[in-house]
């Protein structure tokens, strides 16, 4: 009796899905070597900026010098129409609400066993929450005058943990979805909703003036930072390895 040749799946059955254990080499898997390159830039460039405004803020320099002007300006533009919507796309990110919302999805995520794309996500916004609060201990940094706030606010200002939050939760929580749908159209809009979120959330902090515009930049950059080291750690360089291994 004559044995059969093992019957290897078809490359369009293989799992291709982000932080999984499947195997895929580099000529097979052009997402792969895109996703790489876009997470070492995304590293490197928020590495770059978080320096830059590290040394502004700390020597009263450029971006510090900037910030009074932009909020003068974003001030003086302030409308009854705006403050409702910045009011209310802030809340996003309150603490509370950040809690929720990692919880209830890291939950759901584990019920449906993903336990990795749970771990991601309560790993991106934890991180990223450890390294604002010991920033703001290190660098302390008053807020913009409080005659100018339409919200309440406490602690320094440097950076903002409301704009961290905006990209460490949201933004995990737009990766994990382009794992779990196939369509390209949704993974677009998953992420073009991630970005609005982020901008939103950003510029609102500035708008209700309880935050300068480099602390918003530099939380959006230490956790677009702390994202992409996770992505390159716990997924990207697994899989690379992987393949080098088989080869």
């Amino acid at each position: 009796m004559r044995d059969e040749p093992l019957k290897r799946p078809p490359p369009a059955q293989a799992d291709r899905s982000l932080l999984s254990d499947g195997r895929a080499t580099l000529a097979d898997d052009r997402f792969l070597t895109v996703a790489i390159a876009a997470c070492v830039a995304i590293a490197s460039v928020c590495t770059v900026v978080l320096a830059r405004l590290l040394d502004d803020v700390m020597g009263a320099e450029d971006a510090a010098h900037a910030d009074p002007r932009i909020t003068e300006w974003v001030v003086d533009r302030r409308t009854d129409v705006l403050m409702e919507y910045f009011r209310a796309v802030t809340r996003l990110c309150n603490p509370w609400v950040i809690v929720v919302v990692v919880v209830s999805c890291s939950v759901a995520l584990v019920r449906l066993h993903h336990p990795r794309l749970a771990g991601l996500l309560v790993a991106s916004s934890l991180g990223t929450a450890l390294m604002t609060t010991v920033a703001k201990s290190a660098v302390d940094r008053g807020r913009p005058p409080s005659a100018l706030w339409l919200t309440t606010a406490s602690g320094a200002a440097f950076p903002s943990g409301h704009a961290a939050q905006s990209v460490a939760c949201y933004g995990a929580l737009a990766i994990i979805g382009c794992v779990l749908v196939r369509s390209t159209a949704w993974r677009v809009v998953l992420l073009g909703l991630a970005c609005v979120v982020a901008l939103s959330v950003g510029t609102s902090r500035v708008y209700l003036g309880v935050h300068w515009a480099s602390d918003v930049l530099c939380g959006w950059s230490v956790a677009a930072l702390w994202l992409a080291l996770l992505m390159l750690v716990g997924w990207a360089w697994p899989r690379f390895t992987a393949d080098r291994r088989d080869r």
